[in-house]
């Protein structure tokens, strides 16, 4: 079986040593074609998060959500597990919480049902050709993937250093439907 824990330090390692110019650029691709999608067109309540360290800089999207009148989520770690609340001024809105990571204030933002969600852009340290993922190893993301129903869209943006040949994925572990690098797109044919 293959260690989890190397995995996500390897890969984080590696993605920590992408130059900051070069991490911009690939992010600005990676928003680019996610943009133009099919699921960010025809989604309404998008849920996503706010970059942390060396992930790719999903600021990119949330703001032009904002500026399109896209409902947008961003989730606050609440008791163990992931509350979403809608976010409509990040600048206003947000605060470092859990981990250092910004999330919503709960007194300035309102508390969103996940069942409104059309379309979740979910992080992850690596992923595989088979859409499996693999997170950061708190299960937060997994908890609430299985809540949300089939016609829910989850897709992970990435850069291609963070593609490996297997993921070793669990019974409880939620596939993504699709896959976004800087090079190629990646996505299930369900």
């Amino acid at each position: 079986m293959i260690n989890k824990s190397k995995i996500r330090q390897q890969i984080q390692e590696k993605r920590d040593k992408l130059d900051k110019e070069k991490r911009l650029s690939k992010s600005r691709i990676i928003a680019d074609k996610f943009l133009a999608s099919s699921f960010y067109i025809n989604s309404k309540v998008i849920m996503a998060y706010w970059p942390f360290r060396s992930e790719i800089d999903t600021t990119l999207i949330i703001s032009r959500a904002i500026t399109d009148r896209k409902m947008v989520t961003l989730p606050r770690v609440c008791h163990h597990k992931l509350a979403l609340y809608y976010v409509q001024n990040p600048a206003l809105e947000l605060g470092c919480g859990a981990y250092g990571i910004m999330e919503p204030i709960e007194e300035k933002c309102r508390a969103a049902n996940p069942r409104d969600i059309d379309m979740v852009i979910v992080p992850g340290v690596a992923f595989d050709l088979e859409l499996n993922r693999l997170g950061y190893g708190g299960g937060y993301y997994d908890k609430l993937l299985a809540t949300l129903g089939k016609r829910v869209k989850k897709i992970a943006l990435c850069f291609d250093i963070q593609i490996i040949s297997r993921v070793p994925a669990e019974e409880h572990d939620v596939k993504v439907d699709g896959l976004i690098t800087e090079s190629r797109e990646i996505f299930c044919p369900r």
